[in-house]
């Protein structure tokens, strides 16, 4: 114990050495992998935090004219006003006042319109409200005069409701308008009714400016730029000139990625690298950030072979003593652990052996009591002399059926116990009845029902004697469950079925069945506490603590149906009790390698 603890001790040394080289390197602010770590990440931090403050703002304008959308199109039928300008003023006049009253709420919309279809309104109807310097919410008039007052030529003063119409929602490109004497983006979305028809269009003109100053205020590192581009990924905006991003794009340096990395490294002609970031917008905008980085990682080139030298020195020193400690550590650690799943199983063993050999008794008890009767009355009879040769035939014939069952018990005891290593195909029912067999007398007593419910002809192909091993330690758990809550429903549930699970056959590709074997063991004991079930399997670990439980019985049953038949195993509380579920694989030698 004391020279583990030696190596132990020296492992954490050793470990603590590469750690400090480590950290050492790591703390050296010139390391070229560090900064560059350090500079994608700020990239990539800042280009969505700008692009998502972007979408905030976008969203927020989508969001007020969608949900006016929404109300208008709940409100208002076409059919309605199409004949009935009266009605179509009284609506309209509601929907002014919904307009209004969110420009006041909202101070972050500056304009909000509603333009209704002159097809159905009968005339140039709409709803303006801006918002002027003073942070007044005003109310534009719409010109009732102008005979082309919608006319879909393509221009950008009709775009933003042909396009909404045509595809039910739009964003323009920046455009100046005259009327709020700044830039700004169009969103607007089509407003129909319930039938399908076309109320109008709804829109809001959103101001830009402080947008384009945001970007042109980004602060980077040395050598670092922001640029704000169009869906086209045309300029919009940036901290350097358009003519320098049209540079950067005819170098290569900048491009739409052509699928979606966090970070884009790029080098020119002059082999200088670059990093770029790419967010884009609600509105398909795109946001770019990029790095030389030259600009900051030319100060430790020179360090970077000192670097890798102490990296690959170190790496050959862990190497070397990890090999020498998994020949002098690890694997008698491995070889201890060996031996103590032996034991337990030996410990196991024994104590399944203690319990069988009582579980015998029990049964030998009855046949022996009818043989001490019949040997007694056999010698009262010859005594008096009424032994006729019937009565002496039925007698020998009653002790040869006690001799038999006693026989059947001592064989079943016997293959149970036979250390067979072969596998073979076997019946699972029959397997899970040696199994009962052995504790019969013990199930009897306690006044316990067994309920079978087998499918015919289910063979597993394994170690028949583990298996009826693993059965054993189950129903021996559900006895004892039973017989320590006493229900009064006294009863053990064991259900063989198949399963079935569609698999391919290799040479074919034809459609195959894979069969498996489900064994449900149930019985009607107390529940099992929820923060038990996940430790059920662990050796050891009992929940019969100072009541004869070793921990050893499941976690042996486990190592058994997983590790030696490639199954399944678990337990589960049900209703009025606690089920064990078993799935084993039912395959034969020839059958595993088609599938293979």
């Amino acid at each position: 114990m004391k020279k583990i603890t030696l190596k132990i001790i020296l492992s954490l040394v050793c470990c603590s050495l590469v750690i400090a080289l480590a950290l050492s390197g790591s703390a050296v602010t010139q390391s070229r992998n560090v900064m560059q770590d350090e500079v994608e990440k700020e990239l990539l931090y800042a280009s969505q935090k700008y692009a998502n403050q972007f979408s905030t703002e976008f969203e927020t304008q989508e969001n007020v004219v969608d949900l006016i959308s929404i109300m208008v199109s709940s409100d208002f039928t076409v059919e309605e006003y199409r004949n009935n300008r009266a009605r179509f003023l009284e609506l309209a006049e509601k929907l002014d006042e919904v307009i209004r009253n969110t420009m006041e709420v909202i101070p972050q919309t500056q304009s909000l319109y509603l333009t209704f279809n002159p097809e159905t309104s009968g005339a140039n109807d709409e709803i303006w409200y801006l918002r002027n310097e003073n942070g007044e919410v005003v109310y534009m008039k719409a010109d009732n005069t102008v005979p082309d007052w919608l006319v879909d030529d393509g221009s950008a003063e009709s775009a933003y409701y042909f396009e909404a119409v045509r595809k039910g929602r739009s964003w323009s490109g920046v455009e100046y308008d005259r009327y709020l004497d700044t830039y700004s983006v169009t969103y607007s979305r089509a407003c129909l009714d319930k039938n399908g028809e076309l109320i109008g269009v709804m829109g809001t003109d959103i101001l830009i400016e402080q947008i384009f100053d945001t970007v042109k205020n980004i602060q980077l590192q040395e050598g670092g730029y922001a640029f704000l581009t169009d869906k086209e990924f045309q300029y919009l905006a940036g901290s350097s000139s358009e003519e320098f991003f049209e540079e950067l794009k005819a170098k290569g340096i900048l491009r739409i990625p052509e699928s979606s990395p966090p970070v884009v490294h790029t080098t020119d002609a002059g082999r200088h690298r670059y990093l770029a970031t790419y967010a884009e917008t609600s509105n398909g905008w795109i946001l770019v950030l990029v790095q030389n980085e030259k600009a900051l990682l030319e100060p430790i080139e020179d360090m970077k072979r000192i670097l890798f030298s102490m990296v690959a020195l170190i790496l050959i020193g862990v190497l070397a003593y990890s090999y020498y400690f998994f020949k002098r550590s690890l694997v008698p650690i491995v070889k201890e652990y060996e031996e103590k799943d032996i034991i337990m199983l030996h410990q196991s063993r024994q104590a399944k052996l203690g319990e069988m050999v009582g579980n015998i008794a029990h049964q030998w008890k009855q046949p022996l009591n009818v043989m001490s009767i019949t040997l007694s009355n056999l010698w009262d009879d010859g005594r008096e002399g009424r032994l006729t040769e019937e009565q002496l035939k039925n007698h020998i014939d009653s002790m040869r059926t006690c001799i038999r069952l006693m026989s059947v018990t001592v064989d079943d005891f016997a293959d149970f116990l036979k250390p067979s290593r072969k596998k073979e195909a076997f019946s699972c029912g029959e397997a899970v009845d040696t199994a009962l067999a052995l504790m019969q007398e013990s199930i009897k007593i306690n006044r316990i029902t067994v309920v079978k419910e087998y499918e015919e002809d289910l063979s597993a192909y394994g170690y028949r004697n583990e298996f009826c091993q693993g059965v054993f330690n189950i129903l021996n758990n559900a006895r004892d469950a039973i017989m320590e809550a006493n229900p009064e429903k006294r009863e053990i549930r064991i259900r063989i079925a198949s399963l079935k699970e569609d698999g391919k056959r290799p040479e074919t590709g034809t459609a195959a069945q894979r069969k498996h074997i489900l064994i449900e063991i149930t019985n009607t004991g107390d529940q099992i506490p929820e923060e038990s079930i996940p430790r059920l399997f662990e050796p050891y670990y009992t929940t019969k603590e100072g009541k004869g439980g070793t921990g050893i019985g499941l976690y042996l049953t486990r190592e058994i149906i997983e590790s030696h038949m490639n199954g399944t195993i678990n337990l589960h509380n049900v209703e009025g009790g606690v089920c064990c579920r078993i799935v084993i694989p039912d395959e034969r030698p020839e059958e595993r390698e088609i599938m293979e």
